[in-house]
């Protein structure tokens, strides 16, 4: 009797070893090829590494149940970001609790970008497509934490846009303040330039500059012409025309510290537009 039990015990545990190890290497295998889909989507360049935690083992692994999704990816170029949800198909519906997107070191629209960080719950997956085509698709997603963080580069990038008659802005960050150190070009004559002030959230997607003070060689301008360049400055970032991220983040608060501005809000994989591609950058 123990002999029987023994054997079948053994007989048990090979074949949980055998699904085991099955789900693990079917789970390497979407990951390496989730890493490629992702890659070619931000045209090639940079480092993508992708971890999936499947539920229910070998079940979960094969309907595309997951606990978790984790996305890392930095040192790339992008017109738009590349997570998008497609439209449901009925019947092929899998499940990952929660999905981590977290970017660093890269360019957005021409900007240059520290971090993005992104922690998603309920996202909705093709099933099929996990399955058969190894691939991750995206059919829907709740609204979870998110923050967008730039440093004095990216932020001179968008003062250069806003301000084109500062030459070789500056932007210098605090944790009390943003300061915008130029020269303004009049009459043939460079003058010093500065403006500085507090940072604000409009409309959760706008980020602007408020009391602010302008100084031209040292001496403060009056009201009036300040409230001129602060009309032609504010917004300084707009989150959906500067870097497309209106319908995937909206911010809530900024932080400031010594040498970053740090906007904290919530975060989501949108639907795709119509005619929208998928946010590789051509080069």
């Amino acid at each position: 009797m123990i002999a029987i039990d023994a054997r079948r015990a053994a007989g048990i545990a090979l074949a949980l070893l055998l699904i085991l190890s099955g789900t693990k290497e079917y789970t390497r295998r979407l990951e390496r090829a989730a890493e490629r889909q992702i890659l070619q989507q931000l045209g090639g360049s940079g480092q993508v590494y992708v971890d999936i935690q499947p539920r229910w083992g070998a079940l979960g692994a094969l309907l595309a149940r997951a606990e978790s999704i984790r996305v890392y990816a930095s040192d790339f170029r992008a017109a738009q970001m590349p997570f998008f949800a497609e439209p449901p198909i009925p019947g092929w519906r899998g499940k990952a609790e929660k999905v981590q997107i977290v970017l660093e070191d890269f360019y957005l629209s021409g900007v240059a970008v520290r971090r993005l960080e992104a922690l998603i719950p309920n996202v909705s997956l093709d099933s099929r497509a996990a399955t058969f085509r190894l691939r991750i698709r995206v059919f829907g997603a709740g609204w979870g934490a998110g923050q967008v963080v730039l440093d004095e580069e990216g932020l001179g990038e968008f003062v250069k846009r806003r301000l084109p008659e500062v030459r070789y802005p500056q932007v210098r960050v605090t944790p009390s303040e943003i300061r915008i150190v130029g020269e303004l070009a009049a009459l043939l004559t460079a003058w010093r330039f500065e403006a500085w002030g507090q940072v604000g959230i409009h409309n959760g997607r706008q980020v602007v500059i408020e009391n602010v003070q302008v100084a031209v060689e040292g001496e403060n301008l009056h009201p009036a012409v300040v409230q001129k360049v602060v009309s032609t400055l504010n917004p300084v970032i707009d989150l959906e025309r500067d870097l497309r991220l209106g319908s995937a983040f909206i911010a809530e608060r900024v932080e400031l510290g010594d040498g970053f501005l740090k906007l904290v809000g919530r975060a989501t994989i949108p639907p795709r537009k119509q005619g929208e591609n998928d946010g590789k950058t051509r080069r």
